[in-house]
């Protein structure tokens, strides 16, 4: 059994990939990139969670058209996303987008089997370190620094560098909690 430094497990995530989403967030980042979008994700806090009961909590039925994972650093963990992806490549879909501060050129490098697998049942990585001073404000990416990376599905991801971005807005207890890349302010 593996685990994850969980965060948020949310479905559906519209502004993160093409369809309705199941959005998995991460805990956890050895990277310290400049302007991180999620620095509250930095510190792997509380304890793992089995990947097994991460599945249980996936609603029964439902339908979603890919998985995002984004964190924190999915790379950092790979065990625990490389048992969640196969899961889900195998029992919903095969569209798998993950986002991680790692170039593709440092994972290979790693010489990891585990994160190896990861990259062949990736449809989409989203890959790079993000640089604020590169934000132009468009694409399904931080920056443009940061590579898209689409290995399935072209057709749906044909404009995923220049696309507008969108954010969603979900309740989560008393407060509002953002899901997106968001767009430069004006």
């Amino acid at each position: 059994m593996s685990e994850l430094f969980l965060h948020r497990v949310y479905y559906p995530v519209t502004t993160l990939g093409y369809g309705k989403r199941l959005g998995v967030w991460v805990r956890g980042c050895g990277k310290a990139c400049p302007g991180c979008i999620s620095p509250e994700l930095k510190e792997p806090l509380g304890s793992p969670v089995d990947v097994e009961e991460v599945i249980r909590r996936i609603p029964e039925g439902f339908e979603a058209d890919g998985l995002t994972i984004s964190g924190g650093e999915p790379f950092d963990q790979p065990r625990g996303v490389l048992q969640l992806i196969r899961w889900f490549s195998r029992e919903i879909s095969e569209d798998i987008l993950i986002f991680t501060g790692y170039t593709i050129e440092e994972l290979r490098g790693f010489k990891d089997p585990v994160i190896d697998e990861i990259l062949g049942l990736t449809a989409v990585l989203v890959e790079g370190p993000y640089r604020e001073e590169l934000n132009s404000g468009r694409g399904l990416r931080g920056s443009d620094n940061q590579r898209v990376i689409v290995q399935r599905f072209p057709e749906r991801y044909r404009d995923a560098e220049h696309m507008e971005r969108q954010v969603q807005f979900i309740g989560e207890g008393d407060h509002l909690v953002q899901i997106g890349i968001p767009p430069l302010e004006p």
